[in-house]
């Protein structure tokens, strides 16, 4: 028989033990940082380190022997029933896990269980590597629940609304409002306004409990909705109409003076995909509007879609004679005090020098398919603002700039010309629309190559959750204004805010706060370490930046 010289032997043993020893050492970081168990093929446990210990306050001879299931916190058959499957099949498995420690309290767990196989390729025992996320998930749930319910009124909110639209088979929907909310706000007080909406959706609430198939909403300021699945018609109306009479029968107090309620409100029965839209548009726009009104498209709605069409023909002038503008707002660094960064803004100059904002024009440019060219000129004209400025520059991209190839194609074109990539942050702006992360993801490391940075629009407005950051690996995330304004006086809104900045630091993300109208505002922001501050108080939008 053929032997090696023992010089090569010798080697050979010399390289076995030196890779065993590196390899020990990468086993022992690895428990070090990792709650490790290793299972025989009955999914018993043979071996738990003293991670496993300390989180599941089991004892290694508590645990010798037990089924894993000792741990089991999840409710899913159907997550272990695909465990099972995978893990036999001899491959990895890879998930979230809850688990259950020994006194009864719930953990999280990013779970690898690998089969270790024999030589001859039999499974023989299977090892688990877990790493504690309870903090991330508990964070991301408190989000999620704050995002769906409505601060003031602790009721659902409008993106609640959107999803049980489009979850119900066939929903009909009435959009009410409150009859001179406003007078009421002024005469006493914002405090007292939320009071008032406090009571009205209880008694709303109250009320629908007699109708299983029906749910209430806050949909914005003094207008709820209420939503039907599977309702005739008139029996939907003839309910909606007793639903209100109940909660309009006895006054509310405020400042010790009996307070009468009245509503108006609006119908809609269309497809799923245009009822809330349907509902929005009879309500803004029908002069016959007093108290009950049906959306119909029969209804005569000719001065705004007349509107539109003036509105898509000037888009089209501005942009042929060369008014479509940038405008920038600062950023102001809360730690160094200093203007830093910049964001452009889109304005539209009338012929009469009138200065007209998004609002105006943007919604009826994306109708009109004229809106991808407004984002090129705003694109170009910012490239060329900057391209010898010493700041950094945030230019606002949503979700159909991102997939048209074209424009992608542009953007990328325009970085490599201008050689200003790492001045350059993009805002993604309705990000809650996105579905096909890989689209987007591809995009974002195109333009890291230039160096550009991503930030996320209107955090925490209704829509965004912390999937969303970790998804698209954020460098900013922009705290939605709304959230911003009334912080420094609701405490519901400071604890969204905090709860934010906290994940924000996890995650080494920097946080801008938008819409800070005043000085008591930027202080707090501030105080409670966030990085950036943008809004009135720094700095309005204006055509050239500070000097």
């Amino acid at each position: 028989m053929w032997k090696l010289p023992n010089f090569e032997l010798e080697e050979l043993i010399k390289e076995l033990k030196r890779e065993n020893y590196i390899l020990k050492q990468y086993y022992k970081a690895a428990e070090e940082t990792n709650i490790v168990s290793k299972g025989d093929l009955q999914g018993n446990i043979t071996y738990a380190n003293d991670k496993f210990v300390e989180v599941s306050q089991y004892s290694k001879e508590e645990a010798m022997g037990k089924p894993h299931s000792l741990l089991k916190g999840e409710d899913s058959k159907e997550k272990f029933d695909n465990l099972w499957e995978t893990i036999k099949s001899k491959k990895s498995w890879k998930g979230l896990l809850r688990n259950r420690k020994k006194d009864d309290s719930f953990y999280f767990v990013d779970n690898v269980i690998t089969p270790i196989l024999n030589e001859d390729g039999t499974i023989f025992e299977y090892i688990s590597f877990r790493h504690e996320v309870t903090d991330l998930v508990e964070k991301t749930e408190k989000l999620e629940r704050a995002l769906r319910e409505d601060i003031v009124t602790k009721i659902s909110n409008r993106f609640k609304l959107l999803e049980d639209i489009t979850a119900f088979s066939k929903p009909s929907i009435a959009i009410i409002d409150i009859v001179n909310f406003s007078l009421i706000n002024d005469l006493y007080s914002h405090k007292k306004g939320d009071k008032l909406l406090q009571t009205i959706a209880k008694r709303l609430k109250k009320e629908l409990i007699n109708y299983k198939n029906y749910s209430v909403y806050r949909v914005h300021s003094d207008e709820f909705a209420i939503l039907g699945n599977f309702e005739d018609r008139e029996d939907f109306i003839k309910n909606i109409k007793n639903i209100l009479k109940s909660v309009t029968k006895e006054p509310i107090k405020l400042r010790d003076k009996d307070i009468y309620v009245d509503f108006k409100y609006v119908f809609s029965f269309e497809d799923k995909k245009y009822l809330l839209e349907s509902a929005n548009m009879i309500k803004k726009h029908s002069q016959k509007f007093k108290y009950e009104i049906i959306y119909s498209k029969d209804l005569q709605l000719e001065k705004f879609y007349e509107n539109n069409r003036i509105w898509a023909v000037r888009i089209k002038n501005a942009l042929n004679d060369d008014i479509i503008v940038p405008f920038y707002q600062a950023i102001y660094n809360t730690k160094t005090k200093k203007i830093e960064k910049y964001e452009c803004l889109v304005r539209l100059i009338g012929k009469d020098g009138k200065v007209y904002s998004p609002f105006y024009f943007l919604d009826i440019a994306k109708k009109s398919r004229q809106y991808l060219l407004i984002t090129k000129k705003v694109i170009e004209k910012s490239f060329e603002y900057f391209k010898d400025k010493d700041f950094e520059f945030s230019i606002n991209l949503t979700l159909e700039d991102i997939i048209d190839k074209n424009m992608r194609e542009f953007i990328l074109k325009k970085l490599h010309e201008y050689n200003i990539g790492h001045k350059v942050v993009f805002e993604i702006v309705e990000s809650e629309e996105i579905v096909d992360f890989d689209e987007i993801n591809e995009f974002i490391a195109n333009v890291r190559e230039f160096g550009c940075k991503i930030a996320i629009d209107d955090f925490g407005s209704g829509y965004s959750n912390f999937a969303y950051l970790i998804k698209l690996k954020a460098d900013y995330i922009k705290i939605d204004g709304s959230l911003i304004k009334d912080f420094i006086t609701d405490t519901n809104y400071f604890n969204i805010v905090k709860t934010i900045l906290e994940f924000a630091k996890l995650q080494n993300i920097k946080t801008v706060a938008e819409f800070v109208s005043q000085k008591e505002i930027l202080e707090k922001v501030t105080r409670m370490g966030i990085d950036y501050a943008q809004g009135f108080y720094i700095h309005e939008p204006s055509d050239k930046i500070l000097i």
